[in-house]
């Protein structure tokens, strides 16, 4: 049997200029903090650029760049117990109303105030459509502590955002009916059709209202690509 033809490696920066964005707020979703998303960030890209010839040629390199990313930041998070109290600096996308931004502003106040272990593991699970088990695999969790984490989370939020609990019940696990895992080189979407459960649904309603603000910012991605050439190689 022969061998197909190699896949060929898209421009990094391309994929750079197109991906950073979408990342970066699921990365402050994660983090409660744009800076240290943003030095997550770009520590995974230069790991990507200088093994690019194979991760170039993936069908979604960012799924790469992601888990990279995800993994510098739970390294940042082991060594805080609290949250933070300030909320990442963010322009207002152009055509986000008053009260929409408001309620993307506080559900980012609560993440961001959230112990870490259970903010990373919440929207990984929640937002991300991560798996118990990828996730424990990701972070060297159990699996008992990654579940605790979440349901800790989720009641939080449910209570401050003042919505009805779901249908899991204290009785039931709440890992059950878990996204599938996902295949190597694979990224579920920044955004889904709605969702039943109004915690997830509030997340979702302010990663996209997160992404949006980012790419209000007109100089973002200028000043990130500058950021990451003075940490990539001389002459890249």
């Amino acid at each position: 049997m022969t061998a197909g033809p190699a896949v060929r490696p898209r421009d990094f920066e391309t994929f750079f200029a197109a991906s950073h964005g979408g990342l970066l707020a699921r990365l402050i979703m994660l983090s409660g903090s744009r800076e240290d998303a943003e030095d997550a960030l770009q520590e995974a890209f230069v790991e990507a650029y200088r093994v690019w010839e194979r991760v170039g040629g993936y069908e979604l390199p960012e799924a790469w760049v992601y888990r990279a990313a995800v993994q510098r930041l739970w390294k940042t998070a082991r060594k805080r117990r609290r949250g933070r109290e300030r909320l990442p600096d963010l322009p207002v996308p152009v055509l986000a109303g008053p009260e929409q931004s408001a309620e993307a502003r506080e559900v980012l106040r609560l993440l961001a105030a959230l112990p870490p272990r259970q903010r990373i593991t919440m929207v990984l699970y929640c937002l991300h459509g991560w798996s118990q088990a990828e996730i424990a695999e990701a972070l060297r969790m159990t699996r008992g502590g990654v579940a605790a984490n979440v349901s800790k989370a989720r009641g939080t939020l449910r209570e401050a955002l003042d919505v009805t609990a779901d249908e899991t019940g204290p009785g039931r696990d709440a890992f059950l009916g878990a996204p599938e895992p996902l295949a190597p080189g694979r990224l579920r979407p920044l955004s889904g059709p709605p969702d039943d459960d109004p915690v997830t649904a509030a997340l979702r309603g302010t990663e996209d209202w997160l992404r949006a603000a980012l790419l209000a910012d007109p100089e973002r991605t200028r000043r990130a690509r500058a950021a990451l050439a003075r940490r990539l190689p001389e002459g890249s």
